[in-house]
C-alpha cells in the first residue's frame, strides 16, 4: 500500500471505540510488526481493558486481549464469568480512554508523558489497575512497554467515539 493509499484508508475507515473491533485492529497491527515486538520482548498475559461507561446500556464494556509471545492471539468481549481469565484489568471511564487515544494520535503514535498507560495508572487513577492475584497483576508492569506499543498502534487508523457515530 502506498503512503497516499494508507492515508486515504485511515481517513475513510473509522473504527468505533469502545469495541472488540477496535482492539482487534490493534491486535492486527501488533501481529504485523513482529520484529518490533521481538525488540520489546515476549508478552504472556490476558489483559482486560474496561471502559466503565462503554456498553450501550451505559455499563461497563470489558474487552480481553490474550497475548502469547510476540502476538495478540485473541480478542473478545468478556462477561462477568470471564473475569478470572484476565491477569489484570485496566479500568477507566470513556473520557479517560478517549483523551489517551486522542493524545497518541496527536503525537504520531507516541503519547506525551502524561498520557502513557504507566502514568495514567501509576496512582490508581484515572486508570485503575485491578486484579486479585498480585503475581498475575504484576504482568501489567512486566509487559507495560509492549502494552503501550499495543495502544500506540491506534495512531494508524481513525477512531470514532460514541458522540461521533453519525460522522463515521
Amino acid at each position: 500500500m502506498t503512503a497516499a493509499a494508507g492515508a486515504t484508508a485511515r481517513a475513510e475507515a473509522a473504527v468505533a471505540f469502545p469495541s472488540a473491533a477496535w482492539f482487534q485492529r490493534l491486535a492486527d497491527a501488533m501481529n504485523a510488526t513482529r520484529a518490533r515486538q521481538e525488540q520489546l520482548g515476549y508478552v504472556d498475559c490476558v489483559a482486560a481493558f474496561t471502559v466503565l461507561d462503554g456498553a450501550p446500556d451505559g455499563g461497563a464494556l470489558v474487552v480481553q486481549v490474550t497475548f502469547e509471545e510476540f502476538e495478540a492471539v485473541a480478542v473478545r468481549v468478556a462477561g462477568a464469568a470471564d473475569a478470572a481469565r484476565a491477569d489484570f484489568t485496566l479500568e477507566a471511564p470513556l473520557a479517560v480512554w478517549r483523551e489517551m487515544i486522542e493524545n497518541v494520535a496527536a503525537h504520531g503514535g507516541r503519547p506525551d508523558l502524561t498520557h502513557t498507560l504507566n502514568h495514567l495508572s501509576h496512582f490508581g487513577t484515572p486508570i485503575h489497575l485491578a486484579g486479585d492475584d498480585p503475581v498475575r497483576r504484576d504482568a501489567y508492569f512486566r509487559f507495560n512497554q509492549s502494552l503501550q506499543e499495543f495502544v500506540n498502534a491506534s495512531a494508524g487508523f481513525r477512531t470514532a467515539f460514541p458522540d461521533q457515530a453519525a460522522q463515521a
